[in-house]
């Protein structure tokens, strides 16, 4: 029969027991908001420096606001003779970007998206040597678990190339590319048919002609051992869309001499990822 010196440790021994398991619940919780509480401050810091750099322009829409038919007050402009591309028009951007305010907090800073009418309102960065530098990073080098908008060095940071990439992580709040996975809706589709992207010489405008879920394989390092790598994987983009597809015909896209770019991000629902595709209708100097 156990005496009551055994039993008082016994006693002891749980209450230290769950002394001990209190204390690493409250380590833990303390943790938890402590992450949480560096992610709002982060993302505060950041939004006021995206804010603090971006100047609308010609009563443009606020896309931060991300109003879902904003942009139909934005048609795509008409793609313009050869002969024209690259030449001032008369035609102002919605936009104003401070790039000596962005490249104050990252020299990888190039360029600028904007989608009108979402909240797709982003700096672009490229970092030199690792180019999944910008998947876990804010701008300023910090942890970030949403990343950022980010192409990788095998292309370009002119937007010369046949084919930009621009990667993005899905955001359950809508944030980063959050938002693209609307483009499976036919209206959404073609209430936001416009990508505008800046850099500090040049203004791009896109149309968006293609949305499609499509394979994990590396889109610019698997094509290039194919002869013709922009037809090939053009090809492969319109023999994948399914059901969740859209794809405007009536937009034809030479490979030889046009140029796109393709925004992927994941595919909340299996382990592909979703591509929004579109191409240059203009482009033009900044003043």
């Amino acid at each position: 029969m156990e005496n009551n010196e055994g039993k008082a440790k016994r006693g002891k021994g749980r209450l230290i027991f769950w002394l001990i398991l209190f204390i690493v619940f409250i380590i833990i919780a303390a943790a938890c908001v402590g992450i949480w509480a560096y992610h709002i401050v982060l993302r505060h810091t950041m939004n006021e420096l995206y804010n603090d750099a971006r100047v609308i322009l010609n009563d443009a829409p606020d896309v931060n606001m991300g109003t879902s038919d904003a942009s139909d007050d934005l048609p795509v402009t008409p793609l313009p003779d050869d002969e024209n591309k690259g030449e001032e028009t008369d035609a102002k951007p919605m936009v104003s970007i401070d790039f000596e305010m962005l490249k104050a907090t990252s020299a990888d800073v190039y360029a600028w998206i904007e989608i009108p009418g979402t909240p797709v309102a982003f700096p672009i960065v490229q970092h030199p040597t690792n180019n999944n530098y910008y998947l876990r990073k804010a701008i300023n080098g910090s942890y970030d678990i949403t990343g950022c908008i980010y192409t990788q060095n095998y292309n370009s940071k002119d937007f010369s190339d046949k084919n930009t990439v621009i990667y993005g992580h899905y955001m359950d709040d809508g944030t980063k590319f959050g938002s693209l996975l609307s483009y499976m809706d036919h209206e959404f589709f073609e209430a936001h048919r416009r990508i505008d992207v800046y850099t500090e010489n040049e203004w791009f405008t896109y149309e968006v002609f293609a949305a499609i879920p499509f394979n994990t394989r590396h889109i610019l390092k698997s094509y290039k051992t194919v002869i013709d790598p922009h037809e090939a994987f053009l090809k492969d983009v319109y023999s994948s869309a399914d059901a969740r597809s859209i794809i405007d015909e009536d937009v034809k896209v030479d490979p030889e001499t046009d140029r796109i770019i393709t925004l992927s991000t994941c595919l909340k629902t299996d382990t592909r990822r979703y591509l929004v595709l579109a191409k240059l209708v203009k482009s033009q100097l900044c003043e």
